[in-house]
Protein backbone atom coordinates (compact mmCIF):
# COMPACT_ATOMS: atom_id res chain seq x y z
CA UNK A 1 0.00 0.00 0.00
CA UNK A 2 1.14 3.41 -0.72
CA UNK A 3 0.31 6.66 1.21
CA UNK A 4 -1.37 9.34 -0.84
CA UNK A 5 -2.63 12.80 -0.27
CA UNK A 6 -5.45 14.92 -1.95
CA UNK A 7 -3.90 17.11 -4.83
CA UNK A 8 -6.85 18.89 -5.78
CA UNK A 9 -10.52 18.27 -7.29
CA UNK A 10 -11.27 19.87 -10.69
CA UNK A 11 -13.64 19.36 -13.90
CA UNK A 12 -12.83 16.82 -16.77
CA UNK A 13 -13.03 19.53 -19.54
CA UNK A 14 -13.74 16.72 -22.11
CA UNK A 15 -17.44 15.33 -19.83
CA UNK A 16 -17.90 17.78 -17.04
CA UNK A 17 -16.76 15.34 -14.35
CA UNK A 18 -15.68 15.83 -10.98
CA UNK A 19 -12.26 14.58 -10.20
CA UNK A 20 -10.36 13.94 -7.38
CA UNK A 21 -6.38 13.85 -8.25
CA UNK A 22 -4.72 11.57 -5.41
CA UNK A 23 -0.65 11.98 -5.40
CA UNK A 24 0.71 8.67 -4.20
CA UNK A 25 4.01 8.37 -2.36
CA UNK A 26 5.73 7.14 -5.47
CA UNK A 27 4.76 10.56 -7.29
CA UNK A 28 1.95 9.54 -8.97
CA UNK A 29 -1.21 11.04 -9.41
CA UNK A 30 -4.53 8.73 -9.35
CA UNK A 31 -7.41 10.27 -11.00
CA UNK A 32 -11.10 9.52 -9.54
CA UNK A 33 -14.26 10.51 -10.85
CA UNK A 34 -16.65 11.43 -7.71
CA UNK A 35 -19.85 12.84 -7.91
CA UNK A 36 -20.74 16.89 -7.23
CA UNK A 37 -22.03 15.99 -3.68
CA UNK A 38 -18.91 13.97 -2.51
CA UNK A 39 -16.96 16.79 -4.14
CA UNK A 40 -18.30 19.25 -1.89
CA UNK A 41 -17.67 17.38 1.22
CA UNK A 42 -14.34 17.07 0.29
CA UNK A 43 -13.93 20.74 -0.68
CA UNK A 44 -15.50 21.89 3.12
CA UNK A 45 -13.49 19.52 4.93
CA UNK A 46 -10.57 20.87 2.54
CA UNK A 47 -10.97 23.98 3.42
CA UNK A 48 -12.00 24.00 7.12
CA UNK A 49 -14.91 24.43 7.27
CA UNK A 50 -18.02 23.82 9.81
CA UNK A 51 -21.21 23.36 8.20
CA UNK A 52 -24.38 24.66 10.60
CA UNK A 53 -25.24 21.51 10.32
CA UNK A 54 -23.18 18.42 10.09
CA UNK A 55 -23.02 17.11 6.52
CA UNK A 56 -22.88 12.91 6.05
CA UNK A 57 -19.01 12.09 6.88
CA UNK A 58 -19.60 14.27 10.48
CA UNK A 59 -22.76 12.67 11.04
CA UNK A 60 -20.67 9.54 10.11
CA UNK A 61 -17.82 10.41 12.09
CA UNK A 62 -19.72 11.60 15.10
CA UNK A 63 -21.69 8.55 15.64
CA UNK A 64 -18.21 6.65 15.53
CA UNK A 65 -17.42 8.47 18.14
CA UNK A 66 -20.37 8.24 20.30
CA UNK A 67 -19.48 4.33 19.57
CA UNK A 68 -15.84 4.83 20.54
CA UNK A 69 -14.16 3.55 17.41
CA UNK A 70 -11.64 5.31 15.30
CA UNK A 71 -11.04 5.55 11.99
CA UNK A 72 -7.56 4.26 11.51
CA UNK A 73 -6.89 4.44 7.84
CA UNK A 74 -8.81 4.58 4.52
CA UNK A 75 -7.12 1.92 1.62
CA UNK A 76 -8.56 1.80 -1.85
CA UNK A 77 -7.96 -1.20 -2.83
CA UNK A 78 -9.56 -2.24 -6.39
CA UNK A 79 -10.17 -1.17 -9.70
CA UNK A 80 -12.68 -2.75 -11.53
CA UNK A 81 -14.50 -2.16 -14.82
CA UNK A 82 -13.77 1.82 -14.19
CA UNK A 83 -15.25 1.72 -10.63
CA UNK A 84 -12.54 1.95 -7.81
CA UNK A 85 -13.23 -0.18 -4.15
CA UNK A 86 -12.17 1.21 -0.89
CA UNK A 87 -12.41 0.20 2.61
CA UNK A 88 -12.74 1.62 6.34
CA UNK A 89 -10.38 0.38 8.66
CA UNK A 90 -11.83 0.96 12.12
CA UNK A 91 -10.56 0.43 15.29
CA UNK A 92 -13.40 -0.67 18.34
CA UNK A 93 -11.90 -2.07 21.32
CA UNK A 94 -9.17 -3.16 20.08
CA UNK A 95 -10.40 -5.04 17.32
CA UNK A 96 -10.08 -4.02 13.10
CA UNK A 97 -13.01 -4.01 11.20
CA UNK A 98 -13.19 -3.48 7.17
CA UNK A 99 -16.28 -1.31 6.41
CA UNK A 100 -16.78 -1.43 1.72
CA UNK A 101 -16.95 2.41 1.35
CA UNK A 102 -16.77 4.54 -1.89
CA UNK A 103 -13.53 5.98 -2.60
CA UNK A 104 -15.35 9.19 -2.16
CA UNK A 105 -17.15 9.28 0.89
CA UNK A 106 -13.72 7.58 2.78
CA UNK A 107 -11.53 10.37 1.30
CA UNK A 108 -14.47 12.74 3.27
CA UNK A 109 -14.42 10.79 6.39
CA UNK A 110 -10.61 10.43 6.17
CA UNK A 111 -10.08 14.45 6.11
CA UNK A 112 -12.43 15.31 9.03
CA UNK A 113 -10.63 12.09 10.97
CA UNK A 114 -7.19 12.74 10.64
CA UNK A 115 -6.88 9.21 9.21
CA UNK A 116 -4.23 8.47 6.62
CA UNK A 117 -5.86 6.94 2.83
CA UNK A 118 -3.82 4.30 1.12
CA UNK A 119 -3.62 2.63 -2.18
CA UNK A 120 -2.71 -0.25 -3.32
CA UNK A 121 0.39 -0.69 -5.81
CA UNK A 122 -1.95 -3.02 -8.36
CA UNK A 123 -4.31 0.09 -8.42
CA UNK A 124 -1.80 2.88 -9.04
CA UNK A 125 -0.32 0.66 -11.87
CA UNK A 126 -3.75 0.38 -12.96
CA UNK A 127 -4.40 4.06 -13.17
CA UNK A 128 -2.26 5.98 -11.99
CA UNK A 129 -0.64 8.78 -14.38
CA UNK A 130 2.81 10.82 -14.50
CA UNK A 131 1.69 14.76 -14.12
CA UNK A 132 3.20 15.85 -17.13
CA UNK A 133 0.42 13.48 -18.97
CA UNK A 134 -2.32 16.03 -17.29
CA UNK A 135 -0.77 19.40 -18.87
CA UNK A 136 -3.07 20.27 -21.42
CA UNK A 137 -1.85 20.05 -25.01
CA UNK A 138 0.53 23.23 -25.65
CA UNK A 139 0.89 23.86 -21.59
CA UNK A 140 4.59 25.44 -20.74
CA UNK A 141 6.72 23.99 -18.36
CA UNK A 142 6.57 26.25 -15.02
Amino acid sequence: MLGAKIETLGVDPQNGSVVVLLRTENDKLLPIVIGPLEAHHIVVALQGEKPPRPLTPDLLLSVMEMLQAKLKRVEIIDLKEGTFYARLILEHRGIELEVDARPSDAMALALRAGAPILVAEEVVEKAGVEEASLKPHGAAEA
